[in-house]
C-alpha cells in the first residue's frame, strides 16, 4: 500500500472510467523510496513543483531510465532553463514571456518539440497563478509560431470546494466550470485537459479530463521539501 489508495486500483479506475487518461503521480515531498517503489509496479510519470527538488530527485533516480518528469509548480522565468534540462513536460505556462522561454531554451537543450500545457486560474482566484480564461486563445496563437513547442492543451487548479462528493460520489453530473473548462481545452493546441487532483479526480474524469494529478491518495502525507 503506498499511499491511502492501492495504486493498481486507482490506476485501473481511472483507465475504466476515462480510457487512455494520463495518471501523473504528484511525488512533491516524498521520498524517493516511495518514488521507485511507484515505479516499479507500473507508474512512469511523476510530477513536481519545485525546481531543487525536482533536479535532486531526477540525480537519484537517474538509473530509471523511462521516468517522466512533469513540472507542475509555480513557474519562474528564471528557472525555466533548469527545468527543461531534466523535466519532460512543462504544464504550467501562463505567459507569452514562459512560452517564449521554453521555446528558446528547449532548443538549446536540444528537446523539441517540448510538451508545454497552459495553466487556467480557472476561478479567476487570487491566491493561484494561471492565465485567465480570456487570455488562452492569444497565447495559444503565440505558441503555434514557436517550433520548440508543442501546445497540448490547458491544465486548472479549481476551487477546493468542488469534489467527487459533491458531483460524482453524489451521482451528478460534472460542474458547469469543469465543462467549460473541457470546452477551452478543445480549442488549444491538441486539445488536452489536465484537470483533476485526489478530492476530485472523478469528477474531472466525467468532464473529460485527459490527465489527472494525483499526490496525497497515492502517497499519503507529505515531509517537508526544498523549495529552490
Amino acid at each position: 500500500m503506498t499511499g491511502s489508495i492501492e495504486y493498481e486500483f486507482l490506476r485501473d479506475e481511472i483507465q475504466r472510467i476515462r480510457p487512455g487518461c494520463r495518471l501523473i503521480a504528484v511525488s512533491k515531498g516524498q521520498p524517493v523510496e516511495k518514488i521507485r517503489d511507484l515505479y516499479l509496479r507500473g507508474q512512469r510519470e511523476f510530477g513536481e513543483n519545485y525546481v531543487q527538488e525536482l533536479e535532486q530527485k531526477a540525480a537519484s533516480l537517474a538509473d530509471l531510465k523511462d521516468i517522466r518528469w512533469v513540472f507542475i509548480g509555480a513557474l519562474q522565468s528564471n528557472k525555466i532553463q533548469r527545468i527543461v534540462r531534466v523535466a519532460s513536460e512543462i504544464q504550467v505556462a501562463s505567459s507569452e514571456k514562459h512560452l517564449r522561454y521554453i521555446a528558446r531554451l528547449a532548443g538549446e537543450a536540444g528537446k523539441i518539440p517540448f510538451p508545454v500545457f497552459i495553466e487556467v486560474n480557472a476561478a479567476d482566484e487570487a491566491s493561484k497563478g494561471g492565465a485567465r480564461a480570456t487570455d488562452v486563445s492569444p497565447l495559444a496563437a503565440l505558441a503555434a509560431t514557436l517550433p520548440g513547442i508543442s501546445l497540448q492543451g490547458i491544465m486548472a487548479i479549481p476551487p477546493a470546494e468542488i469534489d467527487d462528493a459533491l458531483y460524482a460520489g453524489a451521482g451528478k453530473g460534472p460542474p458547469r466550470l469543469y465543462l467549460d473548462l473541457r470546452q477551452l481545452a478543445d480549442a488549444t493546441g491538441m486539445g488536452k485537459l489536465s484537470l483533476g487532483m485526489s478530492g476530485d479526480y472523478k469528477t474531472a474524469l466525467a468532464a473529460g479530463s485527459d490527465c489527472v494529478r494525483i499526490g496525497r491518495s497515492l502517497f499519503g502525507e507529505r515531509r517537508e521539501h526544498a523549495k529552490a
